[in-house]
């Protein structure tokens, strides 16, 4: 078995040469990865949904998002600089610099640069603390337990939350653009019960790397306060992907083989595309989707759905550029003096949409490279005909549940998202470990 810092693909190096002196104390370590997972998997607590002004779109961002990340981020950068910026050397992939390189220049080529430039300062700093965590923390246990006071800070809270403030912790008919169906479902401290949903699904998958890496009591808490959260919030996508997750990474663990481990991975990933944007591209899959489901409309997305596409064709190969599509005066309130889901919308609610939204179709192909294929090449030379242990676990859980997920989400390339940066922090976790699974060969 390879040490505790090799497991995770967290360099010892800094010991092996003498370089004690600028190791960073583990009480910094702890409280800086405690800060950035709360963070990460929710950074406005309490919004107060029966504000109007909630209604106004900003161009300029949230000022405490912006803060709050920016602190995150120096203080990750400081802690980087001290362990050694070398240790992240194997992320930089030929294909992750060009997907880089390419998402850089149509930020430039954008329809809104500034705009653009600002998300993606914002998306960089996500992207360090979703790889930084991996390296500041001291070994797989430290990880794991930063990973379980961290989440049940945001679990009570939110339970505390509905226990004592329940008009900001559960949907209201008093909510703005409050749907029909939302009211006396639990949001918690999140903005949304989606969000909420999301970010319990994340924190079912923690709890269970808890109880194997750690903690079986702390793990199986975290859990059960998890689930109950996510069935009261009634996010149904977040309901029905849970099982799906769990059944197939747990399948992934009693077979080994490389081509049928891909096709369990992959499989379902391609078809929850194909039931998403293909119900608008084929008829005959529209027509089976209505004879299976109530709702063959996915709750109103497949007229956005349809609304992105055809503007990607419109800039079909450096599209608007990231985060610009969506807040433009001409998509937020052009197109029809109704008002409507699309004239209101601020993303596709579908990742592989708005990525070519952003970047066009050259885009979306590096980004299907670097983030799907990728992905399952190394956890095949991370564990190919072996099982899979905790940590590597970890990382393909919650690397399927972004991209099972990005078929009715926008889950990439928002740093503002809970499950964008977990998907970030599992596949650099899979790539660092690859360098570790290599020198073991």
């Amino acid at each position: 078995m390879a040490s505790a810092d090799a497991a995770i693909g967290i360099p010892a190096e800094n010991a092996r040469h003498g370089a004690a002196g600028r190791d960073v104390p583990d009480v910094l370590r702890v409280l800086l990865n405690g800060a950035v997972f709360v963070l990460l998997w929710n950074h406005v607590w309490l919004k107060d949904l029966s504000d109007r002004s909630s209604l106004a779109a900003s161009e300029d961002g949230s000022l405490l998002t912006q803060v709050l990340f920016v602190a995150a981020g120096l203080g990750m950068a400081a802690a980087l600089h001290r362990i050694g910026f070398r240790h992240l050397r194997p992320l930089a992939t030929g294909p992750l610099m060009l997907c880089t390189a390419w998402l850089g220049v149509t930020a430039l080529l954008s329809v809104e640069p500034s705009l653009s430039l600002r998300r993606l300062a914002l998306f960089a700093i996500a992207a360090m603390l979703s790889a930084g965590v991996l390296l500041v923390a001291r070994s797989p246990r430290q990880l794991a337990l930063t990973m379980a006071w961290s989440a049940l800070v945001i679990l009570l809270s939110s339970y505390l939350a509905v226990a004592l403030v329940p008009d900001l912790a559960i949907h209201s008919a008093f909510d703005v653009n409050s749907d029909p169906s939302h009211p006396g479902l639990w949001r918690g401290i999140f903005p949304q019960k989606n969000e909420a949903g999301a970010a319990m699904v994340i924190l079912v998958i923690v709890g269970l790397y808890v109880a194997s890496a750690a903690s079986r009591v702390l793990g199986w808490s975290i859990v059960l306060l998890a689930v109950g959260l996510l069935v009261a919030s009634g996010s149904k996508t977040a309901i029905l992907l849970l099982p799906v997750i769990l059944a197939v990474t747990g399948l992934c663990r009693i077979f080994t083989g490389g081509a049928l481990r891909g096709l369990l991975l992959l499989g379902p990933i391609a078809g929850f595309s194909l039931i998403s944007i293909g119900s608008i591209l084929v008829p005959a899959i529209q027509d089976a989707i209505g004879a299976l489901l109530t709702d063959a409309t996915f709750t109103g997305r497949s007229e956005i759905w349809q609304f992105a596409l055809d503007n990607i064709l419109v800039r079909p190969w450096r599209g608007w550029g990231i985060g610009a599509f969506w807040m433009t005066e001409r998509t937020m309130y052009g197109g029809s003096e109704e008002l409507t889901w699309v004239n209101t919308a601020n993303h596709s609610h579908n990742a592989y949409l708005d990525t070519a939204l952003i970047g066009g179709f050259p885009f979306l192909m590096l980004t299907i490279w670097v983030f799907v294929l990728a992905p399952v090449r190394d956890l095949q030379r991370v564990a190919g005909g072996r099982g899979l242990d905790a940590e590597t676990l970890l990382f393909l859980r919650l690397w399927f549940l972004g991209l099972v997920s990005a078929s009715f989400e926008t889950v990439l390339y928002n740093g503002n998202n809970a499950t964008c940066c977990m998907f970030m922090m599992a596949v650099f976790g899979l790539r660092l470990r690859t360098r570790y699974a290599i020198a073991r060969g």
